[in-house]
């Protein structure tokens, strides 16, 4: 064991390496088919790296080997909400919207300054790194929807992202409510801030961890290295849970009004071609009693004001949109994440001081998007007609580097077995639909907004050479206007078309995509979700 020890850990050095360091060196761009040789070198280097990891997931000890990671055909679904596939759009007998709000915070009973606890944001090879101090704060923002027939929990949460085995915690503590009280579906999603402590696993040493962890699987798991401190979990999973206890608690009749507002002007794409829904979504709640109304916010726009790598504690623009709304328009929001693939913020139109406050930008921001939030018009009013359909899915899993961090107890994933090196994430979809008219995907990740809108890379720019061979799921789904819960209920990572899958050594995103067949595997379940449904 001793002769192959040091090879194996310079094997995952370099592996960690790749994963932590790789930066584009191509600009994201139009790719004509003349530039098919240099595609092809870097997925030429894709290859190598796949297969050093596909070697080092042969060899290296895991959850695998010890029997915790089930085969497919052995796997057996828990903490599954189906929903019904009855969408008629016709309201029921006596049917009317009842609506509650509750937020709690995840930083109300531990020191964030301690030293404990790891910041997530970008990947660290060799030194994770520590808060050292709190802007604002971290937590979760639920609301419980209901139009007399269906029930629906919805908890956004400041982090990350949320991998599907810590959302099947969250489940499995709420069983017994949901079925007394009948709740039909039980969500969580993140915003994907960088500048939270760590939810999903990446940000612990990366090296140390996967060095060490291997006799961590083996022997003793509870002494895995991960980003995700039990403390701090435990706090994550109590909060969520009394927040959809409390939110259910608080819910009132009223009526339900969707409107939308233009933010464009503070988005901008990344990645071409430049794809993304330019609105900022608002279902507003109004209760009968006259009380504190509930919003539920939706565009998708990275929150990286602070900086992918920074040691401030801040749930970024949310929280100061948030705070504004709850000042400015006396109402509740909940604000959800939607398809933000490479979208990012564009603030060249606002005015503030940085020299303020670390958070100048995201409070501009915040309060940016609060502003046009307030200022909508025009809202059409949603019959109470509420419905949720779920589906799980396998996705089988070539990003060997993830699959390793997933091997070696770094990421909340539920993972199971295909073959002796195959892996596949066991994750969900899932759709709603409000009003018989607005459709809202739930989506486990950063799906490329393309997927849903239109506009695909064709074959004329794709790096494959090939087409995207399907429709707009918005022209799929049966409703008239399609948004997206983005992060939803897993955190499996970038969502891309498949035929413009680029290289680790020029993108970003890929780097962090668990599939390079997850656009077209969750394409074609969303496909069979839709012919599923009874309207």
């Amino acid at each position: 064991m001793r002769t192959v020890k040091k090879p194996v850990c310079i094997l995952l050095v370099l592996a960690l390496l790749t994963a932590a360091l790789c930066v584009p060196v191509l600009a994201a761009g139009n790719y004509s088919v003349n530039e098919t040789a240099a595609h092809r070198f870097y997925q030429l280097l894709d290859k190598l790296v796949l297969l050093l990891g596909k070697l080092l997931n042969t060899i290296i000890p895991g959850a695998d080997w010890t029997g915790r990671t089930p085969w497919q055909s052995a796997y057996r679904t828990r903490d599954f909400y189906p929903g019904d596939t009855d969408f008629s759009p016709v309201p029921a007998e006596n049917a009317g919207w009842r609506m509650g709000f509750a937020a709690r915070s995840f930083l109300t009973d531990i020191d964030p300054l301690s030293g404990e606890y790891y910041m997530a944001g970008s990947l660290e090879a060799f030194a994770g790194r520590v808060p050292s101090a709190v802007l604002d704060d971290q937590g979760v923002n639920t609301f419980v929807l209901s139009d007399g027939t269906t029930t629906v929990s919805y908890s956004s949460i400041d982090g990350y992202g949320l991998a599907r085995g810590d959302v099947l915690e969250i489940r499995r503590r709420l069983a017994d409510f949901a079925a007394e009280n009948g709740i039909d579906s039980v969500n969580v999603s993140a915003l994907h801030q960088h500048s939270c402590i760590d939810t999903l696993g990446f940000g612990a040493p990366l090296v140390w961890a996967v060095v060490k962890n291997p006799g961590a699987m083996l022997f003793k798991q509870d002494a895995a290295i991960t980003g995700r401190n039990k403390t701090f979990m435990e706090a994550l999973y109590t909060a969520v849970a009394e927040s959809v206890k409390a939110a259910f608690a608080a819910m009132t009749p009223g009526a339900l009004y969707y409107g939308s507002a233009d933010v464009r002007e503070f988005i901008k794409d990344k990645r071409e071609p430049a794809v993304f829904d330019g609105d900022l979504q608002r279902l507003r709640f109004v209760p009968e009693n006259g009380g504190r109304e509930v919003w539920v916010l939706e565009t998708g726009i990275h929150p990286v004001s602070l900086g992918a790598g920074t040691d401030l504690v801040s749930a970024d623009y949310p929280y100061y949109m948030e705070q504004y709304i709850g000042g400015a328009a006396n109402a509740d929001a909940v604000f959800i994440q939607g398809s933000q693939l490479a979208v990012t913020s564009n603030t060249a139109s606002l005015t503030y001081d940085e020299a303020s406050g670390a958070n100048a930008r995201a409070k501009a921001l915040g309060e940016a998007l609060g502003q046009r939030a307030a200022s909508i018009t025009g809202e059409r009013p949603l019959a109470p007609v509420l419905h949720a359909a779920h589906k799980e899915l396998f996705l089988d899993i070539d990003n060997e580097i993830l699959t390793l961090a997933g091997r070696e107890g770094l990421l909340g994933s539920v993972f199971v077995k295909k073959g002796l090196t195959r892996y596949a994430a066991v994750t969900e979809i899932g759709y709603m639909e409000l009003g018989g008219v607005l459709g809202v995907l739930l989506v486990p990740g950063e799906i490329d907004p393309a997927i849903l809108w239109g506009n695909a890379p064709g074959a004329d720019i794709s790096w494959c050479g090939k087409g995207w061979p399907y429709a707009p799921l918005a022209d799929l789904c049966g409703a008239q206007k399609l948004i997206c819960f983005g992060l939803c209920n897993d955190q499996i990572g970038y969502i891309l078309c498949d035929n413009d899958v680029r290289s680790i050594f020029t993108e970003n995103e890929e780097v962090n995509a668990a599939s390079t067949k997850a656009g077209s595997t969750l394409t074609e379940a969303y496909m069979a979700l839709f012919a599923s449904l009874k309207r």
